[in-house]
């Protein structure tokens, strides 16, 4: 519901484009310009362009807007039929009372020698005026469905958002709870071997889950590339803790990092599903983790050897899932290479920021 403010925010705005309209128009027509051409621009624009958009602002407010919303034909066909006539001798009425000589004057005629002024009539001027105020009525018309086209377009847009909203977000609890599920289980082969790096390993896990849960929901956040890249930092010392193996991973990271933001939790899946289906605890099969940022782009990629107990060869929900999400967060600006030989996996992710 609109409130008093603002439909005079809303007419003063329709009359000032209006005006702008006719009076643009009536100028450009010009081929003279002198005091009497001018003062006609002004009539036509001025005077009579206010009553035209009194007629055209009363058939957009209370025929065009009443009729999309609730269909009565009957309804409309009796207003359009009152306003048309009615704006009509209106019109005709103002002109004849203020602007006869220059409107509806049209020389004059010697009867019995006597010069007799000649004035369009009433019904000449109601025929002329009839058809102009029809154009009228179908610009309300016109531009009132154009104003519903533009809201059903904004509530698309706002139910596609919504939409897109609740897929990333739904995709994302299920990456969050698998990568839950395999740090769990880290920890928990830690705890079997009577570690002494359990605390440790619990204590970046409480980092790594601090990270995760405050993250905003709002598919159009940003994470600093920074923030991003000392999580999975902490996620490959977690990792590092399980295998006690630190040769067995490779971590290359760029010296210096451009100011830019990624969405949060976009790279892990890579690096999780390598230590999930790889091998982690070998110097000489490293599980390879490489990152090159730029000001234009961003490289990452992630190599590992296969182990002869991986469970798929797809990468499970995890892979699956983050595809998804790049179609949802980077459409048109990524690229995703995966390719595996059997023996080894490799993974090359290209965004473009």
């Amino acid at each position: 519901m609109y409130s008093i403010r603002q439909h005079i925010r809303e007419f003063i705005w329709l009359l000032l484009g209006w005006l702008l309209l006719v009076y643009s128009s009536n100028l450009m027509t010009l081929t003279r310009f002198n005091e009497k051409s001018i003062r006609t621009v002004h009539i036509n624009s001025g005077a009579l362009g206010l009553l035209n958009f009194l007629l055209f602002y009363t058939c957009l407010r209370w025929i065009a807007t009443p009729f999309f919303e609730k269909r009565h034909r009957t309804r409309l066909l009796v207003s359009v039929l009152f306003i048309i006539p009615a704006f009509t001798l209106l019109k005709y009425g103002f002109v004849k009372l203020f602007f006869a000589q220059d409107l509806l004057y049209r020389g004059h005629q010697i009867v019995n020698r006597q010069k007799v002024h000649v004035y369009t009539s009433l019904g000449e001027y109601f025929i002329s005026g009839l058809w102009s105020n029809v154009i009228i009525v179908i610009a309300a018309f016109s531009f009132r469905l154009f104003v519903l086209w533009l809201q059903e377009e904004k509530r698309r847009a706002v139910l596609q958002q919504q939409q897109i909203q609740a897929e990333s977000g739904f995709l994302k609890m299920q990456l969050n709870s698998h990568f839950l599920i395999n740090s769990l289980n880290s920890i928990y082969s830690l705890a079997l071997m009577g570690s002494p790096e359990v605390v440790r390993a619990n204590k970046t896990l409480t980092h790594l889950l601090s990270y995760m849960v405050h993250q905003p929901s709002d598919i159009s956040y940003r994470a600093p590339i920074g923030e991003e890249i000392s999580y999975l930092q902490d996620f490959v010392t977690l990792q590092r803790l399980r295998t006690g193996y630190n040769e067995g991973i490779v971590f290359s990271l760029p010296a210096i990092l451009p100011d830019k933001a990624i969405a949060p939790l976009l790279l892990v899946p890579f690096v999780e599903n390598a230590f999930k289906h790889g091998v982690s605890n070998r110097p000489g099969r490293p599980v390879t983790i490489t990152m090159v940022c730029d000001e234009q782009q961003l490289s990452f990629s992630v190599h590992n050897y296969i182990s002869g107990q991986q469970r798929d060869k797809t990468g499970g929900i995890g892979l699956d899932n983050v595809r998804k999400r790049l179609q949802l967060l980077y459409p048109g600006r990524h690229q995703l290479d995966i390719r595996d030989t059997g023996e080894e996996y490799f993974i090359n992710l290209v965004i473009n920021w």
